[in-house]
């Protein structure tokens, strides 16, 4: 009676709890954790969708990772649909795949747990990895048959509370296919497009090979410049007047003459700062060997400090999160290793792996910084531009039934050969023979509804492989217990085994 007594006064005492409490308790979960502590009760549903309580659980709980992307292609005679892989906390690999990503989709930016998707269709997608929420919005030009996944981008506005998509339009016209002169805006909510005109032509081909990020409410990439010492130089594009500057890079020295002259460049961020990698190769081998990063200290005087200086040993950056370095291998191997000092080499001991890539190919490999939130898109698709794809979803094209037919006779395997499996450890047990066959259950039949990504794909052929092969042992060792035990009962009374046998 007692207890009852202290478990209604308890309840009692957590329903009684301030708000403002429960809002600290409650922006200290994640968001996996948030989205199903939104059906507790209406109290808590509301903290957690008020874009107050949003922002502040994302400044808080904001851990870059990388989301790695392998756009579609054909591999090894196959064509292969998009998939993303995001790695968690733990820097382990996700395997399911990300619903929003259609197979068709091209990846163009993350911002603050959204992304911008591109693909064929009329419209672009903005979507939320966490949640699955998404919008479509009309694409500003019509039939282009130039325009790419490339020349779209995404970024946020503190200072406004805005999120703005971002089209490099190319004019053809007047500076040929690779040069552009005005930026088509659309900020999230408003009914239409806008163009902003640039004070000169910019590099469509520095955009799309060296990037765009979004560092402190401004847009940044490069673009040619004859005059500077790289012959390159950033654009800076101020999400909330949309005003348009032009910032120096540093002189880079590169000592060593077995490094030719920089011919990669990658724009980044690091610490909130902006930063650009300069990246050589080896004049006798044409592989990656050094690599300088700089990062923009003063916006105003344009002054730069190197904030590394890393000698990488034939690996290919993917980029910078937190105090780890990602790069990927020719052998498909993508790993991380501590960003230990300002100047230093990478061991290949300290290399830690993090997934092997095959079949997939780093020619469509792109990685994206991202962080897990729960902004919503339901504020902004009351506008007009708002609308759905005239074309079939992803998986209901009719080119992609092969693909979804495979991974389903994949999962019917697995559910097979697991209680194949059960049926023996049970029928091993009640002979008294040991066997260690430890296939794990599949999941529940409704988590299917979400596909196995390729990772996991490879991940469960692999183990179901090596089961098969445990099994065949496992029935040899059955087997031969069936044997002895009936030589056993012969050697006791030969004549029930004979009548047994007739």
């Amino acid at each position: 009676m007692e207890s009852t007594t202290m478990h209604l006064a308890n309840k009692r005492c957590l329903t009684c709890l301030p708000q403002d409490m429960i809002e600290l308790i409650l922006v200290r979960l994640s968001v996996s954790n948030l989205l199903r502590c939104r059906g507790v009760c209406k109290l808590w549903d509301g903290i957690i969708r008020d874009p107050r309580f949003t922002m502040a659980h994302l400044r808080r709980n904001a851990k870059p990772r990388p989301l790695l992307i392998f756009h579609r292609a054909v591999n090894l005679g196959k064509l292969c649909p998009s998939e993303a892989v995001l790695f968690d906390e733990a820097w382990s690999p996700s395997t399911w795949d990300v619903p929003v990503i259609e197979p068709d989709d091209f990846l163009c930016a993350s911002c603050n747990g959204l992304i911008c998707l591109y693909s064929s269709k009329s419209t672009i997608k903005i979507a939320n990895v966490a949640t699955g929420e998404c919008m479509h919005l009309a694409k500003p030009v019509k039939n282009s048959k130039g325009d790419r996944f490339s020349y779209y981008n995404f970024g946020f506005s503190p200072a406004t509370n805005e999120y703005k998509v971002m089209h490099f339009s190319p004019d053809k016209q007047l500076h040929g296919s690779g040069f552009f002169s005005e930026i088509q805006v659309y900020t999230l909510g408003n009914e239409r497009w806008r163009i902003v005109r640039t004070p000169q032509a910019l590099s469509l081909n520095c955009v799309e090979h060296s990037g765009v990020v979004n560092v402190n409410g401004a847009m940044y990439w490069l673009t040619e410049d004859t005059e500077s010492s790289w012959r390159r130089a950033v654009v800076s594009f101020d999400l909330k007047d949309e005003h348009i500057e032009l910032i120096r890079l540093p002189v880079v020295d590169f000592e060593n003459p077995a490094f030719g002259y920089p011919f990669r460049y990658r724009i980044m961020e690091i610490d909130e700062k902006v930063s650009v990698a300069a990246v050589q190769t080896r004049r006798d081998s044409y592989l990656t060997g050094k690599m300088q990063i700089w990062t923009l200290d003063n916006l105003v005087e344009q002054s730069w400090s190197q904030k590394y200086n890393i000698e990488l040993l034939s690996l290919q950056v993917l980029g910078l999160y937190g105090d780890k370095i990602v790069m990927h291998s020719l052998s498909q191997h993508i790993y991380c290793h501590e960003l230990a000092s300002q100047s230093f080499t990478v061991e290949i001991a300290k290399l830690v792996k993090l997934l092997d890539f095959s079949p997939r190919r780093d020619d469509n490999m792109q990685s994206y910084v991202h962080v897990k939130s729960l902004v919503r898109l339901d504020a902004y698709k009351k506008a007009g531009i708002v609308c759905m794809p005239k074309r079939k979803e992803g998986w209901k094209l009719k080119k992609w039934e092969v693909w979804e037919h495979k991974l389903s006779r994949l999962e019917k395997q697995w559910r097979r050969t697991y209680e194949m499996q059960r049926r023996i450890n049970v029928n091993a047990q009640v002979m008294g023979v040991a066997l260690s066959l430890n296939l794990p259950a599949p999941p529940d039949q409704d988590t299917f509804l979400q596909r196995l990504n390729w990772v996991e794909q490879k991940r469960v052929e692999e183990m179901l492989s090596s089961c098969l092969t445990s099994l065949e042992g496992a029935l040899k060792v059955i087997d031969k217990a069936l044997t002895a035990s009936k030589k056993m009962i012969m050697e006791a009374d030969p004549v029930k085994v004979c009548e047994a046998s007739n």
